[in-house]
């Protein structure tokens, strides 16, 4: 009866029922070949349950008092039979992988190796942290198939970004033939509810469930959903599970104590992720936390340190990948990439005198709230007007607009966004594009200075920058180049794509206008931003395939899991954000596995901003070191961490007489942060494995099976 098909229980037999033992209190038939049992509870001080078989699972026990009957004893045949098929499936035994061999796509060694490490664990816990793009849903779907075909995986769990739910679903069933039942939301749940009799909960009996972990933090969702244990867990983007905040001041958000649930309601726990960390070694501990506590002490000797994290995740670069050609040598298996800044010189006095006014007016407003009450909110308020300047004029009149008008009326002015969503926004924690949109604009609508003298400085600057943007032509110089770029890659064939990131929605509406008057892209392009549907978003992706579409217009919202690598190999940051991390997940949607050529990086910067200069410098750096054992993400983290860097591009004045050895200090701090993390830092992310005998072996098993790329 431990498949819960048919039951054969008596009156007063104790049973396992949601993990816990119960006493069968009465068995009644009823239609379709279900029955009702009601159970008492073996704790005290629990109710008494009724569950119908199937689909509830009833597992029999032996009684308190064991005694020897000859009749419960089988024939040995079958007993002969199930062992002779365990070791069959075992690692053991052949070396074969019974699960690979069930799916539907050409494998390579290197996705077989977390499958390999998680069979040598006492407990199926991996932290699998390989480089973007290196295909983490492939060895996720790998790792399930083989505990499915061990029967260690009966019921499973997946939780992924919104965003990415559709793209989970389709891949898991065309790679393995695996069909996921979506719970998205409430609308999901009530529909899984309908395929159930009356009273199940979809959560307690559907075999694999895939979810979003926005849905499944709300409380009374996750009490649902983690009543009963699951035998395996997958989460993708695990990054958001961990801590967040500094060494000196960390929090754990709503997210973090899902982590834990989940940690604590799963059999088998897979954590994908392609940064696990920010910079902060508390933030990658409580990552490690959740799936090998015991290795998570990150101090003592650095051996000692690698070898315990060794246990809890693995962890490749592109640059260790290799792969067999059709000779059998083993080659790279990723075509390094190419990275180029496109400079966008300013023309004219004007041009170049509104990027000083802006610069210098953010600089010294944010110099001028240091060590009052708002120092922060004015600095990171400071900081949003830099960022929107260097990405289109649209965006910076905007919110000169907004902070001119808050400034001049109190009615105009909004409270400060309370302190959770603050935190959430400047940790860029995933929140919609809407509504990190208003909590920007709350921002600077509400860190106004008290003091009527400062408040009118202030209107005085703006107005001078106001009218200068008024009086410059409406053509935008970053549009203008890129559309020259855009016109190149046209001109190069008839197939190049491009896909073009941009950070903001007002800066978005700019290029689709550009684009709706210029017959060369009128109806040749696409855009896919934040709140779209799954349906719609996936409408978008099918339309970016088609032949007459080049360009992909996109924002943030498409930089995770968006896999593009097929048709395009082109990506476009209409401005650097100051987080380089984005960079990376923007250039992960065509630098990943399955790209066949150069992918082609480029991004748009003024030399005349400071800022922008700066941030130039930077990438420039990190792609120089890209492809060590460290990731390009690793070190965008430290930059990122390192408060000192961002606070020296609010606080850098074009008009001090000492810019440019500011500029070259602030570019000297990442390189010190640098070289402190990857002589301090680096035992917690490079591994120790031998790529190349794991490559070998896995290679081997693979041939054995019968499923490795050709």
């Amino acid at each position: 009866m431990g498949d819960g098909s048919k039951v054969s229980i008596r009156q007063s037999e104790r049973v396992v029922v949601r993990d816990q033992t119960w006493l069968v209190k009465s068995v009644t038939e009823i239609a379709d070949d279900r029955t009702v049992v009601t159970l008492d509870p073996e704790v005290p001080g629990q109710k008494i349950l009724s569950v119908v078989v199937p689909p509830e699972r009833l597992i029999p026990l032996p009684p308190v008092d064991l005694t020897f009957d000859i009749r419960s004893l089988g024939p040995v045949g079958p007993w002969q039979n199930a062992h002779k098929l365990i070791s069959m499936t075992s690692i053991k035994d052949e070396g074969l992988l019974s699960g690979a061999r069930f799916g539907r796509v050409a494998l390579e060694a290197y996705q077989v190796a977390p499958v390999l490490r998680i069979l040598s664990k006492p407990s199926a816990r991996l932290l699998i942290a390989d480089d973007v793009g290196l295909g983490k849903t492939i060895e996720a779907g790998l790792c399930m198939l083989e505990l499915i075909a061990r029967r260690r995986a009966n019921r499973t769990l997946i939780v992924v970004p919104p965003g990415l739910l559709q793209q989970w679903k389709d891949e898991f069933f065309e790679k393995f033939g695996i069909e996921l039942v979506m719970i998205e939301n409430a609308v999901g749940f009530a529909r899984a509810q309908t395929q159930l009799p009356a009273g199940v909960n979809p959560w307690d009996v559907l075999p694999r469930v895939l979810t979003s972990v926005d849905y499944l933090k709300k409380v009374e969702v996750q009490e649902r959903a983690l009543r009963t244990m699951w035998d395996l867990i997958i989460v993708d983007e695990a990054h958001y599970l961990s801590e967040s905040g500094t060494p000196t001041n960390p929090y754990r958000t709503q997210r973090t104590k899902l982590g834990v649930d989940l940690r604590d309601k799963s059999r088998a726990l897979l954590l994908l992720t392609a940064t696990p960390h920010n910079g902060y070694p508390h933030t990658f501990r409580s990552l490690v936390e959740l799936v090998e506590p015991t290795s998570a002490t990150l101090g003592g000797d650095e051996s000692r340190v690698s070898e315990r994290l060794e246990r809890a995740r693995i962890r490749r670069m592109k640059s260790q990948i290799k792969r067999k050609d059709t000779d059998g040598k083993w080659v790279d298996a990723f075509i390094p990439r190419h990275v180029d800044g496109i400079s966008v010189p300013l023309e004219t006095d004007e041009e170049k005198k509104l990027i000083q006014l802006v610069s210098s007016y953010c600089s010294r407003t944010a110099k001028t709230a240091a060590g009052e009450e708002d120092e922060n909110l004015v600095a990171f308020a400071m900081q949003i007007i830099k960022k929107r300047m260097v990405s289109s004029r649209h965006a910076l009149s905007c919110t000169v607009q907004n902070r001119l008008a808050a400034l001049k009326k109190l009615e105009a002015r909004e409270e400060k966004p309370d302190r959770a969503e603050l935190r959430d926004y400047q940790e860029q924690l995933p929140i919609s594009e809407k509504v990190a949109e208003r909590i920007a604009q709350r921002i600077i609508k509400s860190a106004i200075p008290t003091d009527e003298k400062r408040r009118k400085e202030e209107v005085k600057k703006l107005n001078t920058i106001k009218k200068l943007l008024d009086k410059l032509p409406e053509r935008d110089p970053k549009v203008d180049a890129l559309v020259r770029y855009l016109l190149q890659v046209f001109g190069e064939g008839p197939d190049g794509k491009v896909i073009v990131f941009t950070e903001y929605l007002d800066t978005l509406a700019v290029l689709k206008e550009k684009f709706d008057s210029d017959p060369e892209f009128k109806d040749r392009y696409v855009v896919l931003r934040g709140g779209l549907s799954l349906r719609k978003r996936l409408k978008v992706e099918t339309q970016f395939d088609e032949p007459n579409i080049r360009v992909m217009l996109a924002t943030d919202a498409a930089s995770e899991g968006l896999n593009l690598q097929r048709n395009c190999h082109r990506i476009v940051h209409f401005e650097l954000p100051w987080n380089p991390n984005r960079l990376e997940q923007r250039n992960g949607r065509v630098d990943r596995y399955g790209q066949t050529k150069k992918p082609e990086i480029r991004y748009l910067f003024y030399p005349d901003s400071p800022e922008d200069d700066i941030m130039s410098k930077l990438v420039k750096k990190i792609e120089a070191m890209h492809g060590d054992r460290i990731s390009t993400p690793d070190l965008l983290g430290v930059l990122w961490g390192a408060e000192e860097i961002t606070k020296g591009l609010t606080n850098v004045d074009p008009d001090a007489p000492d810019l440019e050895a500011v500029k070259e200090n602030l570019v000297k701090t990442f390189e010190d942060r640098t070289k402190e993390f990857v002589e301090s830092g680096k035992v917690l992310l490079s591994s120790t494995e031998n790529i190349g005998e794991s490559l070998v072996e896995a290679d081997e098993l693979l041939n054995a099976a019968g499923t490795l790329a050709p």
